[in-house]
């Protein structure tokens, strides 16, 4: 397509930004340019236009001020080019610096690829809101797959009619009617904003209505048939848009490249098709027209026999013209209304025949006026003229014709001098620059008023076609039925980003907004203003808040439990926080348990409720560290010392006032004596006094007759002082059960514990125990009875060894070796002790027990055998 003067930069060195354009920039490049655009597709929403697609060629600037070769990259990002009449420039500038970039890629970034590859011609169909990409060619390559023959691309800006429970700005794909295909190209498209609809009209497909490329050897997917259609999109319920595929009258020829423009004439509009060509140059690789006689016959008669078409009625019309620029095809063309609407000025600008590819391009800016039919050339061309741009109207006197190819005196490709230029339609000049602060209303152009008659603000006097006339009656009471312009919708004024001087003396009245609904309310910005802030001042609050409340319990890390967690939701945390993960017995950890021994001594503790503590899995504690004095622990047991001074004969003195547990006169020098339960599982000696009534133990329930001192206790001064336990998390026990400390002893010990000497217990310390356990069975006074299953402590009968634990037969468990008088089976079915009496005892009985997870050779746990079986 393009000629020797344009080359191709093969290697992809480097990524640009998106703002940029060019995809790939070589390592020595500064800044880049639009060197050519042609045959993109485009459409106006309101203040912005959309470029999508086309023939893009960029000139890179290096660093050392030089260009690099020209590169047609083929807009891998999938990238929509936006221009903002708001922006002012100057029509020499680097125009890239104005444009705005949106990406057609899944996800808005990236390789567009098969999801949206780049169209070269076609059109964007759409109204105020949104638009439809539709028709156009794709450059065949293995690289991904095509889209499938009825999917198209569509961007979605505004929300118009009803409200949608899901819409969101931004691209999204949609499918064809299956009476309609993409494979169409070199059509002309239209759109009126106010009416909802647009249209494609004629244009090209390859034989086989199959897919087309860029023109190419193979002519089977060529576009290179001219097609006889007119499509039409409604465009009236958003979202639920319609497509309809209609068949042109025979007296309606097709053709490549028309434009085609709405005029706001009669009931919906109507639309006007001028120029465009048969047998074109550019469907084929030669450069030339397949058939150039063929071609100059027909195609000018499209410039000076206007085909127009009712919207309303859906009829066609043939209007013959006075004058006329001759065979023209890839120019632009925009309507731009008189002020009464008297007459309608269609201009068109630039173009070229489409007989061969080394012609020039036409620079001249014609005027159709209608309906008078005239026309009439209001600037004549310098010489770089263009072919394949777009031309839009930001304002009623002013036209912006962009991008397109042009060449050089030679004929030769070239740059464009001005990628974007400017025409003021009043004065039918080019202008140098754009600014969005100085335009006035349109007025026509003298050399227009001389043929038309009236003034330059209206009052046309020639309102039929001369000198024929009117060729149908119809098409006169067409133009006899005025528009209703209350439904066309204005956007300008436009707000300068830059300071400039407003040389306009008068502005247009307020915009109409559309009937249908639609768009952003004026109130939203304030309302949103509102809620935002207060949203941000509500988050900055909370922030606050949460800060102080970490500060303060940073500040109180330090502090024992008992001074933050004073309510039931703490107590439960405190409890979970003393759950343990792998199976060992730890120190309990409750309300008044001390964060660390230091302490110890300025804990206050509360004693807890026999509700508190009944049917509460226990988890036993590590033995605390030597501190002292001696504090007692809330909900804390006793040691195997403290169970004898309670509840033996064995204590010393009263319980409530014995010495500290480390003191080394409570232990025997006679011999070694180790208990297997060297955990503390029960309240201490020091503390029991503080919690006689809340555990409902009283000075009654002590044997009446204790005369043994600790002295007499056979036991070792090393069990406090030299087994150090690790504190470990307590595990839980099951329903029913109170865990020991037995985790927490050596092996070592274990071992020794269950090789003690039987001369270590005298019997006057199972007689004892015996009777104060049937007064207490016969009082029913036991705290644990009820609640805990255990069994006996000790033998019975003087002198008795005690078994540890103690069994029975083999294969029948023994009883708990702490407890005594437990058991419910005969002595006969139990076995003996080694003086051959039964190995039950009516001792008192232990307020814990061991589980089988603790003690792997105890046997199942029974009841209090029947009095009669009891030793007396």
């Amino acid at each position: 397509m393009l000629g020797p003067g344009v080359g191709l930069l093969a290697a992809v060195t480097a990524f640009a930004s998106v703002a940029h354009g060019q995809a790939a920039w070589p390592a020595d490049q500064v800044n880049t340019t639009i060197c050519q655009w042609a045959q993109f597709r485009a459409h106006v929403i309101r203040d912005t236009v959309y470029m999508d697609g086309g023939s893009m060629w960029w000139l890179p600037g290096l660093s050392d001020g030089t260009y690099g070769q020209t590169v047609n990259d083929h807009n891998p990002l999938g990238i929509v080019y936006t221009l903002n009449f708001s922006k002012p420039f100057t029509t020499t500038d680097n125009i890239t610096a104005v444009f705005g970039a949106l990406s057609k890629a899944a996800g808005g970034s990236g390789a567009a690829n098969n999801y949206a590859p780049n169209y070269f011609d076609g059109a964007m169909l759409g109204n105020d809101a949104e638009f439809f990409t539709y028709g156009g060619m794709l450059r065949q390559t293995s690289t991904f797959s095509d889209p499938d023959k009825d999917e198209i691309i569509a961007f979605q800006k505004y929300q118009y009619g009803p409200e949608k429970e899901i819409f969101s700005s931004g691209f999204l794909q949609d499918d064809l009617p299956s009476d309609l295909t993409r494979y169409l190209a070199y059509g002309g498209g239209a759109s009126a904003p106010s009416e909802n609809k647009a249209w494609y009209f004629s244009g090209m497909h390859a034989p086989g209505w199959g897919p087309i490329y860029e023109p190419g050897f193979n002519e089977s997917l060529t576009a290179i048939n001219v097609s006889s259609t007119l499509i039409t999109l409604d465009m009236t319920t958003q979202q639920q848009e319609t497509w309809k595929n209609v068949t042109l009258p025979s007296s309606i020829p097709g053709r490549a490249n028309p434009e085609l423009v709405w005029v706001p004439v009669g009931k919906e509009g109507i639309l006007v098709a001028l120029g465009g060509v048969v047998f074109p140059e550019f469907t084929g690789y030669l450069g030339s027209s397949s058939n150039a006689a063929a071609s100059k016959a027909t195609s000018p008669s499209f410039m000076s026999t206007i085909d127009i078409y009712d919207v309303a009625t859906g009829k066609w019309y043939s209007q013959p013209t006075e004058g006329g620029p001759g065979q023209l095809t890839r120019g632009c063309s925009v309507v731009v209304p008189a002020q009464d609407q008297s007459s309608f000025s269609i201009y068109y600008y630039g173009g070229y025949t489409g007989l061969t590819k080394t012609e020039e391009f036409n620079d001249d800016v014609w005027v159709l006026s209608i309906p008078s039919f005239t026309w009439v050339k209001v600037a004549a061309g310098t010489g770089s003229g263009r072919a394949g741009h777009k031309c839009f109207m930001p304002y009623p006197d002013q036209m912006f014709a962009i991008g397109g190819y042009t060449k050089s005196s030679g004929g030769a490709l070239t740059c464009l001098k001005e990628t974007v230029r400017v025409f003021n339609v009043s004065s039918a000049a080019w202008l140098k620059s754009y600014d969005p602060a100085k335009w006035s209303n349109y007025t026509i152009p003298d050399t227009v008023v001389s043929k038309i008659g009236g003034s330059p603000t209206g009052g046309a006097t020639a309102t039929t076609p001369g000198p024929s006339g009117w060729a149908a009656t119809g098409l006169a009471a067409v133009f006899g039925e005025k528009y209703p312009v209350t439904k066309i919708t204005t956007y300008y004024p436009y707000e300068s980003v830059a300071p400039t001087n407003n040389t306009n003396p008068t502005l247009p009245t307020a915009s109409v907004e559309p009937q249908s609904g639609g768009g952003t309310p004026a109130f939203l910005g304030p309302v949103l203003g509102v809620v935002l802030g207060l949203m941000f001042l509500t988050m900055i609050a909370v922030l606050i808040l949460l800060w102080r409340r970490r500060k303060l319990l940073r500040g109180r890390a330090g502090m024992s439990e008992v001074g933050t967690e004073d309510t039931n939701g703490h107590r439960i945390m405190s409890w979970m926080r003393g759950q343990n993960t792998d199976g060992k017995a730890g120190t309990v950890t409750s309300e008044e348990t001390p964060s660390s021994p230091d302490d110890l001594e300025s804990v206050t503790t509360h004693p807890l409720s026999m509700a508190e503590m009944m049917n509460t899995e226990i988890r036993a504690p590590v033995e605390l560290m030597d501190t002292s004095p001696r504090v007692e622990l809330h909900d804390t047991g006793l040691t195997h010392l403290d169970v004898m001074n309670r509840y033996s004969h064995l204590g010393e003195e009263k319980l409530v006032t014995g010495p500290v547990l480390n003191n080394g006169s409570y232990y025997s020098s006679t011999g070694t004596h180790q208990i297997d339960h060297a955990s503390s599982i029960f309240p201490s000696s020091a503390s029991l006094g503080q919690h006689h009534s809340q555990h409902q133990y009283s000075s009654s329930e002590l044997p009446a007759s204790s005369p043994a001192t600790y002295a007499e206790t056979p036991s070792t001064a090393a069990v406090a002082n030299t087994v150090e336990s690790t504190p470990t998390s307590p595990a839980p026990t099951g329903r029913g059960y109170v865990p020991s400390g037995v985790s927490n002893i050596s092996e070592r010990d274990k071992a020794h514990l269950r090789t003690i000497s039987d001369t270590s217990v005298v019997s006057s310390v199972a007689t004892g125990i015996a009777a104060e356990r049937d007064k207490e069975r016969e009082s029913g006074m036991s705290p644990v009875a009820e609640s805990v299953d255990h069994n006996d402590v000790f033998a019975a009968g003087d002198g008795q060894a005690v078994v540890s634990p103690p069994t029975a037969e083999p294969g029948v468990e023994g009883s708990d070796y702490i407890s005594a008088g437990q058991e419910t089976a005969p002595a006969t079915e139990r076995g003996a002790t080694a003086s051959g009496t039964s190995p039950t005892s009516p001792l008192r009985r232990s307020v814990f027990h061991e589980s089988r997870e603790d003690m792997n050779d105890m046997g199942p746990h029974a009841g209090p055998p029947p009095p009669e079986e009891r030793n007396p």
